[in-house]
């Protein structure tokens, strides 16, 4: 410790202290953006304790992506305006910076929620056993309505409305899914599609969203390709009249284990639902 008009200490205990090293407060120096408190007759630089939030300040602004050169701007000319603007300008960025990791954290959650779900399956064959389970409400993200088996206008509804989905920063991890009508099942139109949907996590205003009921759903579980999926949707309408149960009036098909979770198209797990 040294005797100046304030207690001052040396470089490498100064960057101990703001959890840096030498090397940067000696960059800082030389390029004028944070220079010590003294520097005596041997060049030895020292740093006072009411450094350490300037320090700090510098740091945090660098670390959400604001140039040096453009922080040495300000401190040439600091004064208490120009640092509110400052830090409202940057407070925005940290406001949008933390929305974009709410929203990759919460595909992270979807991801691991349906891997958890494809891990407990037990199958015969391509399909697993007809259960029934007790949904929460859902809000999906719908495309124009299509009717079709078409495969031409079925492929061009999906990538627009992948593209929508994409476009407008509405993923929240779930792959898209399909709608079907009960009734087209019924009379074996099982490639007549109704609607494609994305989930969300709460009511998307200002899109076109439709809720997806709470309740009880007949659901079965198809492991391999998505298309093939007569047999599944066959086994679940026979578990349904079998059991004398009403279905509603859609039917559900979406991924569970997708392309980003199995190597082979054999490994893939979709459920396909109805509400009963």
């Amino acid at each position: 410790m040294q005797k100046f008009s304030v207690p001052c200490i040396k470089t490498g205990d100064f960057a101990k202290l703001c959890n840096t090293n030498k090397r940067t407060l000696i960059h800082y120096d030389e390029i004028g953006l944070f220079s010590p408190a003294y520097t005596d007759e041997k060049g030895y630089r020292y740093y006072s304790e009411n450094q350490c939030d300037t320090f700090f300040t510098i740091t945090c602004l660098k670390e959400i992506g604001m140039p040096l050169k453009a922080i040495k701007q300000y401190i040439d000319h600091k004064n208490p305006v120009d640092l509110q603007t400052l830090l409202l300008q940057q407070q925005k960025k940290v406001d949008a910076e933390l929305e974009h990791l709410r929203r990759i954290r919460q595909v992270i959650d979807t991801k691991l929620h349906l891997i958890h779900t494809g891990e407990h399956l037990h199958f015969s064959d391509s399909v697993s056993a007809v259960s029934l389970e007790d949904f929460p409400e859902e809000y999906l993200i719908v495309s124009p309505p299509l009717h079709t088996s078409d495969h031409e206008k079925i492929f061009s509804a999906i990538y627009q409305h992948i593209a929508y989905c994409n476009h407008n920063l509405l993923n929240a991890g779930h792959p898209y899914g399909a709608m079907l009508s009960t009734e087209e099942l019924l009379q074996g139109h099982q490639d007549v599609y109704a609607h494609f949907f994305t989930k969300v996590i709460q009511p998307p205003n200002g899109h076109p969203w439709m809720l997806k009921p709470a309740g009880m759903y007949a659901v079965i579980y198809l492991k391999g390709n998505y298309y093939e999926a007569d047999h599944a949707f066959q086994t679940l309408l026979d578990y349904i009249r079998e059991n004398n149960l009403t279905p509603g009036t859609c039917c559900y098909k979406e991924a569970v284990l997708d392309e980003m979770a199995v190597a082979h198209e054999n490994q893939l797990v979709t459920r396909i639902s109805i509400p009963v």
